[in-house]
């Protein structure tokens, strides 16, 4: 029986390599190119690249018939896992990925706990390439083309490259890869390699301006005997359901499930479905992750140690006890080491709270919180600032989870991934709604300032989002695909400014605009952002008046609260009790 197998198997292995079977299984592979794309301007690229791939590998083993299969069998399965991280990060599979994030074995551990029913098949998938390629090679004879003919294949192949590199990823490349090239994508962000050695733009702009006087070395913490507990809820992947016609009752859902929290306002991020990390670093240090490009993803590691001045140094300068409890591992993209740099004093990560898994409904990690406030509270004597990352709503999807939970008003889609999603978040919000009952029973005793905020939209939001704003919404910075939302609640502790009436307010100025309309500690770097805020309408990277913005960034350079390159006085010469 197994001779059998064999017989047929190397059969339609010859078969394969016939040299029409080559060239159907190609012209096929052009139109799947076209799919994979999401239109043609970028198809010659990628089919240029195809060819390299053959190419090289005809040149070292001078089989034409299994190299030209290798050469599209390598990009098919760049292209699975490109579009599988866009679906559900917004962002295509970057060569950084393997530079930065791929050594971190948090990553694969919640990536095996949260997404293994999409892993899976992709290991089969490689696996099943993996036999296939070995049939090709041992099935296709060698064409006994001299080692010259082959390399000249290869140099022509490899000049038609560049000849054919898409117009649209020459400029901010950053949104190329927010546009669903699954194929192209990855060799595209091969030309941000040179950023290794060459230093970016961005920087080099700031680099080329003329110092600027330093912000004073100051904080005004005003009355110290009056500051209130300080708590920062990142809600994890919630917008507000009212941008969204397509959902009934969208316009109240997120005030009907939390009626405690103060009134959604509209504000925008700067990553869509996922990064996490990226969204709360420009709320901590007040940068926008835009400016540097398609390096914003790892902006956690290039960064640790490199920003003075955010908001937990501020709130720490007035005698603030700092704190984070995140729902993951402290190391997962070097987040919990970042935010110790920036000021945290204490991060408490899964271990510490003692999670059973990374994916749990928000009442664990408020009840993990609980215990930590009644501690501080009985032991320590100072203001206590601590940010809450919550996981509820965060995909996959594909399952119930909490299955016992029923909420008023679902099934809230006939999509069963939104509903699910949308359900996860009325559960979210009850639970975020027992958190604000908590600071109001303590008010008496510990006054307090409740500040929530959206950290991206969910994956599942796109379907709604491609139809209210077209396919292109993530391309646009400005689009509905990067709105969320935060809130603002205060328990015996008045407003001393209102909130910004901007139309939407960047993520960039939300840290600052919170110490301001709350009446928090405030630095003079934090008072400019507050300035540049209602210059520039609540518009941080896309400010119309750029020019300020940079000037903003060259101050805190040369005041050592931004080490971007080597003229900025290092870190340690600016004081951090201030």
């Amino acid at each position: 029986m197994m001779r059998i197998l064999r017989r047929a198997l190397h059969s339609l292995f010859l078969l394969l390599c016939h040299p029409m079977s080559v060239g159907l299984c190609s012209v096929a592979g052009v139109f799947l190119v076209r799919n994979a794309e999401n239109g043609w301007l970028s198809v010659p690229f990628s089919l240029a690249v195809v060819a390299v791939i053959s190419a090289l590998a005809f040149l070292a083993s001078d089989r034409p018939a299994f190299s030209i299969y290798l050469g599209w069998m390598t990009v098919g399965v760049l292209t699975v896992v490109s579009a599988t991280k866009y679906r559900l990060k917004g962002f295509s599979f970057h060569f950084y990925d393997t530079v930065f994030v791929a050594g971190d074995p948090e990553i694969y551990s919640f990536l095996f706990s949260s997404y293994l029913h999409v892993i899976l098949p992709v290991l089969v998938l490689l696996a099943l390439i993996l036999a296939f390629a070995i049939g090709l090679y041992r099935a296709d004879s060698k064409a006994n083309y001299a080692l010259s003919t082959r390399s000249a294949v290869l140099a022509v192949f490899a000049a038609i490259v560049p000849l054919t590199f898409p117009a649209e990823a020459s400029v901010e490349r950053q949104f190329y890869y927010m546009q669903g090239r699954h194929l192209s994508a990855f060799f595209v962000s091969l030309v941000d390699l040179k950023n290794l050695f060459v230093q970016p733009a961005f920087e080099a702009r700031l680099e080329a301006m003329a110092p600027q006087p330093p912000f004073p070395d100051t904080v005004d913490c005003g009355d110290r005997t009056k500051l209130p507990d300080v708590f920062v809820v990142l809600s994890e992947s919630q917008s507000d359901p009212a941008y969204f016609s397509q959902i009934d009752n969208g316009g109240r859902f997120a005030e009907k499930f939390a009626p405690g929290a103060g009134k959604p306002h509209p504000m925008t991020v700067e990553t869509f479905g996922g990064g996490t990390w990226i969204t709360n670093l420009s709320l901590m240090t007040g940068l926008s992750s835009t400016d540097f490009g398609w390096r914003s993803p790892y902006l956690t590691i290039t960064l640790e140690g490199r920003v003075g001045g955010a908001l937990p140094e501020v709130l720490g300068a007035c005698g603030y006890r700092t704190a984070v409890l995140l729902p993951m591992n402290e190391t997962f993209v070097n987040e919990g080491p970042f935010l110790k740099s920036i000021g945290f004093e204490t991060v408490l990560d899964i271990a510490d709270i003692a999670a059973p898994s990374y994916h749990l409904r928000d009442d664990f990690y408020y009840r993990a919180a609980e215990t930590f406030i009644a501690e501080h509270h009985r032991t320590d004597g100072r203001p206590l600032f601590l940010e809450i990352q919550t996981m509820f709503p965060h995909s996959p999807y594909n399952d119930r989870l909490e299955p016992q939970l029923k909420v008023d008003g679902e099934p809230f889609s006939p999509d069963f991934d939104i509903s699910e999603y949308l359900r996860r978040m009325a559960i979210a919000r009850g639970d975020f709604q027992a958190f604000l009952e908590a600071r109001a029973a303590q008010s008496a005793e510990h006054a307090s300032v409740v500040f929530e905020f959206g950290d991206h939209q969910s994956s599942a939001t796109k379907p709604l989002v491609d139809a209210l704003a077209g396919d292109g919404a993530l391309s646009d910075p400005g689009s509905l695909a990067y709105r969320t939302f935060y809130t603002l609640t205060t328990f015996n502790h008045p407003l001393a400014h209102p909130i910004p009436d901007a139309e939407t307010l960047d993520i960039g100025f939300v840290g600052a605009s919170l110490l301001d309309a709350a009446g928090l500690p405030m630095s003079p770097m934090m008072r400019d952002l507050i300035a540049l805020r209602d210059l520039c309408h609540g518009a941080f990277h896309s400010c119309p008046d750029r020019q300020a913005i940079d000037v903003h960034l060259r101050r805190r350079i040369d005041s050592g609260l931004l080490h971007l390159f080597p003229a900025a006085p290092p870190l340690h010469v600016a004081a951090t009790g201030r």
